[in-house]
């Protein structure tokens, strides 16, 4: 897993040497804690086929990371069909969106919704 922070926002990519599943979010978690205070984008896209399993392993840690920090946690998973994206998580398709994604809600919470 490679960890880069720039500004406000955290992106977490996966590498192809990286476990994927329970020992990879749970790797996530632990890591987490030195970077809660900024918004987060975890990159899946280098992964070949993300599945929405995939997906919920991550749908509690980002529910914990935008309500009881404050801040957004956005996935990007490369193309992926709608009908697989599980409730709770904000996924897109490319890192620019990701980057929009975070614009936005970070003027959603300014603006108190």
């Amino acid at each position: 897993m490679i960890i880069d922070i720039k500004d406000n926002i955290v992106t977490i990519t996966y590498e192809q040497s990286d476990s994927i599943g329970p020992s990879f979010r749970d790797e996530i978690k632990i890591k987490h804690k030195n970077f809660s205070f900024k918004n987060i984008i975890l990159d899946l896209s280098p992964m070949k086929n993300v599945l929405s399993k995939h997906l919920k392993d991550f749908v509690e840690l980002a529910i914990y990371h935008k309500q009881f920090n404050n801040k957004s946690f956005v996935v990007v998973t490369g193309p992926i069909g709608l009908k697989h994206l599980p409730d709770g998580i904000n996924v897109v398709p490319s890192i620019n969106e990701a980057i929009d994604m975070i614009e936005i809600e970070d003027i959603e919470r300014d603006l108190g919704y």
